[in-house]
């Protein structure tokens, strides 16, 4: 007679005799069909089929953490493709940049670029609205960090980079994109009204448009530099202190370009150049608040589920020793 003790320090003590072992042996490899198929209702269950059992309330549960793994590279592959630390990347080639019909629509951290075929808008002083161009190529960065600053012309100079831009899309000539930089160069925004009056620097090459240059003179040379590049830093022009201008039809934005031998003066409207600032639209959440919560969140599910199984795992341990006991007295 095959007698099972009860399990201690983790292993079954097996006592039995030579032909109670071979009974058991041979009941083993002929019994695989009753080990697997279910026992009829209202009959007596038989050895392998209780063996059956207790093996499956004591089989610890084996959880596959793979998807959740793979869950966490997706969120982070796509986080990486947001563009967190800048706005779209890349350059543009001649053919694409002359492509100026259709409409690109550009995603930051913080905003994103919807430009309209072109821009209606009616001076103080005019009868009738006239269209304004409009660039439909990808944002470069500068544009984004003056937009996203929270000084009192970053409103201001990203609508007058978006116009300068426009510009010079409109017009045909072919470098029309390049400028070529001047060390003895400044340019300056002033805002004017009948009660206000305020004045900042920019780099020149804001308003490149705007500039009187004859078409060799836009042939690029090695110093020129590509208004569309995406590698411009103007982080030294851009001032974080006060607070954003509140733009009337009233105001005139005077932009000044002083060199060594000429100085010349444009006037804008600045509330045109609110509109074109407007084209940029904020993104909602920014990156940087909800990535670290669905990172956060995705680990804390994964910790969870590793605790679950863990503990079932425990439980599940815990009735082998009851399942082989009530063998040994529900069988013998």
């Amino acid at each position: 007679m095959l007698v099972l003790s009860p399990v201690t320090s983790g292993s079954s003590q097996l006592s039995c005799n030579i032909m109670d072992l071979l009974e058991f042996t041979t009941s083993t490899l002929w019994g695989w069909r009753d080990i697997l198929a279910p026992v009829p209702r209202g009959a007596k269950p038989t050895f392998p089929e209780i063996l059956r059992q207790s093996r499956v309330r004591a089989r610890p549960l084996h959880c596959n953490m793979k998807p959740l793994h793979f869950a966490i590279f997706i969120v982070i592959i796509v986080s990486v493709n947001g563009k967190i630390s800048g706005g779209p990347r890349g350059r543009f080639d001649d053919k694409n940049h002359r492509k100026s019909s259709h409409h690109v629509t550009a995603h930051h951290a913080h905003y994103s670029y919807h430009p309209p075929s072109e821009i209606h808008f009616m001076c103080r002083r005019c009868s009738n609205f006239a269209p304004y161009p409009v660039y439909h190529g990808v944002l470069p960065t500068y544009i984004y960090k003056y937009r996203e600053s929270n000084g009192s012309f970053g409103y201001l100079l990203s609508g007058l980079a978006l116009y300068n831009l426009g510009r010079a899309s409109a017009e045909h000539w072919e470098y029309t994109h390049f400028y070529s930089l001047n060390r003895n160069e400044n340019c300056s925004m002033q805002v004017v009204d009948q009660k206000h009056f305020e004045e900042t620097v920019f780099p020149c090459f804001m308003m490149s448009s705007f500039m009187d240059r004859s078409p060799e003179s836009l042939i690029p040379n090695p110093e020129a530099l590509d208004i569309t590049s995406p590698q411009i830093d103007v982080r030294p022009y851009i001032s974080h202190t006060g607070s954003a201008l509140q733009v009337t039809r009233d105001q005139e934005c005077f932009i000044w370009h002083n060199a060594t031998t000429s100085r010349e003066k444009n006037v804008i409207p600045c509330a045109l150049l609110k509109e074109y600032a407007e084209t940029m639209k904020p993104s909602g959440i920014p990156v940087y608040v909800w990535l670290p919560i669905t990172i956060g969140t995705v680990i804390t599910i994964y910790i969870l589920c590793q605790c679950c199984c863990k503990s079932k795992s425990r439980k599940d341990e815990s009735l082998k020793p009851s399942a082989i006991r009530f063998y040994s007295h529900y069988y013998y």
